[in-house]
């Protein structure tokens, strides 16, 4: 879209005019009376549009007649069609706003079957190679990844947001019973490499019938000033999280 098209339509007298000759082609003076102007300064006007395309005169004799050229109109009309839907992620960004104005402390449940069995999730879970491939929200992919499932044993994320920005989460291995039970802290950090609250996370897979039934409980504590924002987008993030580990098993098993 030509941005002369927005700064032509952006003055409002021209706007006016834009809004004459859509009920009617018509001469210079009669748009400078509509809209109380001298017609000089009209014409310039009508001159600005006729630059970005909107309009174009006619000489009829002695008269010059202005009349709107409605195909740019049409184009600006297809292109605004694009921003009608709602896009999913401006709905998320609401309740963000919401979820950090409530109380951020507490315990988060998430739920899911997936089509692969216990030991196929629980690579996914453990392996760096595979994590890569889901361990991230919209927007943001995985920089670095070290996963070493043994008790004690590390375990940190690093996300690159669209930017180039990082953002690096932190923690260690509580509990390792394949292909079960894992239990583990995971806590983002500040940019001195505080954590800004703890985040114990169980996860425990279960036989099903066609697949696992993926069980993940977060409990978070010791919050820090200012960790409100993180602590609240836990739940967004995690679904996120979950509905990409379903597709990418899926679509192995598939």
């Amino acid at each position: 879209m030509d941005p002369a098209l927005f700064a032509a339509l952006a003055e409002p007298n021209r706007m006016r005019i834009v809004e004459l000759l859509n009920a009617a082609p018509r001469p210079v003076g009669e748009i400078a009376t509509a809209l109380g102007l001298r017609q000089p300064q009209t014409t310039k006007h009508l001159q600005a549009l006729q630059r970005a395309g909107l309009v174009v005169m006619e000489p009829l004799g002695q008269r010059r007649i202005y009349a709107l050229r409605r195909g740019p109109l049409r184009e600006l009309r297809q292109w605004l069609a694009g921003f009608e839907a709602d896009h999913p992620s401006e709905s998320v960004l609401a309740e963000y706003r919401v979820a950090i104005a409530a109380e951020p402390l507490s315990a988060h449940e998430f739920h899911r079957t997936l089509s692969a069995p216990p030991a196929t999730v629980w690579e996914w879970w453990t392996s760096p190679d595979l994590a890569r491939r889901w361990w991230h929200p919209a927007h943001f992919e995985v920089a670095d990844c070290v996963l070493r499932p043994v008790i004690g044993g590390a375990l940190s994320i690093v996300l690159r947001e669209g930017d180039g920005a990082l953002y690096s989460s932190a923690g260690r291995y509580l509990e390792v019973v394949p292909p079960e039970r894992l239990r583990f802290e995971l806590s983002p950090l500040d940019g001195n490499g505080t954590p800004l609250f703890r985040a114990d996370h169980l996860l425990e897979l279960t036989s099903v019938t066609g697949g696992t039934r993926v069980d993940l409980q977060i409990d978070v504590s010791d919050p820090t000033p200012g960790s409100e924002p993180a602590m609240a987008g836990i739940r967004f993030g995690w679904n996120q999280l979950l509905d990409n580990l379903a597709h990418v098993t899926n679509s192995a098993t598939s």
